[in-house]
């Protein structure tokens, strides 16, 4: 009798978009990237095509990390405990979510 109410019951799965996961924190600054190189990231652009210079790249992070930090609230740790602070750790992942975008636009983005 148990394996038949065993065999009745089927599993139940918590479905839920896996974009939904993200922390919340991307899904603030994620939008703020797309906007960003949808405005710099156009072939018009000397610093931009048809590869960006690192000046270029790092000025479009300061934007963005400008933008939305006031969003944000760090508990800066001493950066001699961990070799970095806070916000230079939301800053890099700023950087890497945009260089993820620009490779993404360019069809080179590798996984």
């Amino acid at each position: 009798m148990a394996d038949a109410a065993a065999q009745n019951m089927s599993p139940v799965y918590a479905y839920e978009h896996l974009s939904a996961m993200y922390p919340e924190c991307y899904q603030k600054v994620y939008p703020v990237v797309l906007r960003t190189c949808e405005i710099y990231d156009v072939p018009t652009n000397p610093q931009m095509y048809p590869y960006p210079s690192r000046g270029a790249v790092n000025q479009m992070a300061d934007s963005i990390y400008n933008m939305v930090s006031p969003e944000f609230t760090f508990t800066d740790v001493s950066e001699q405990q961990v070799g970095f602070g806070s916000r230079r750790l939301f800053r890099d992942l700023i950087l890497i979510l945009l260089i993820s975008t620009l490779l993404r636009r360019r069809g080179t983005f590798i996984v």
